[in-house]
């Protein structure tokens, strides 16, 4: 059975969803390629959010302490890493063939049309995709409901062991398809 080419988790708490994305990047690296977000913190607060584009450099993306005419909530948004970060990992990741990562989509990313638009392109490619989304990013929801190929899952602490075992066999799937391929 051919695997979805794309395997979408919606979530609310930033802790869990990087935990479950470091665990993939960490078993299935080779295979991926695109970025991740992650929170800035100090003394046990948040004060921002950095982008990490797989195998690569990182850029903070979200910060109290940056200026930028563009912002989100409390934060202060740097556009290019989103727009130089983000897309030249998963542009890089699309030309070799990898699964492709969103992590993650949200209303910060949606600031940038060049970002969105690109994204876009790349979510209806025949590109598989593994993607995070905050739950109740209705624009997202509404995207992911009618996009066809795509098992969408909802990550939960009670439902942590069948998101892990989900997104292990999907991947699992996916790299078999593509070492076939390779050869």
């Amino acid at each position: 059975m051919t695997p979805p080419l794309k395997l979408v988790f919606s979530f609310t708490g930033c802790a869990l969803k990087e935990r479950l994305s470091a665990k993939l990047c960490a078993a299935y690296g080779r295979w991926l390629g695109g970025y991740r977000t992650l929170e800035l913190r100090r003394g046990g607060k948040r004060e921002g959010f950095e982008l990490e584009a797989l195998g690569g450099e990182r850029a903070v993306l979200a910060s109290r302490s940056i200026v930028s005419p563009v912002s989100f909530n409390k934060y202060a948004l740097n556009l290019a890493a989103l727009e130089v970060t983000a897309l030249s990992a998963l542009d890089r990741a699309a030309a070799s063939g990898k699964v492709l990562l969103f992590d993650e989509l949200g209303p910060m990313a949606m600031k940038s049309a060049k970002f969105s638009s690109r994204a876009v392109e790349l979510l209806f490619s025949p590109a598989p995709c593994l993607v995070f989304y905050r739950s109740g990013a209705e624009v997202f929801e509404n995207a992911f409901s009618k996009m066809g190929g795509a098992a969408r899952l909802g990550l939960t602490e009670a439902g942590w062991a069948e998101a892990v075992s989900s997104a292990e066999a999907w991947l699992d799937r996916l790299a078999a398809g593509i070492e076939t391929n390779k050869k």
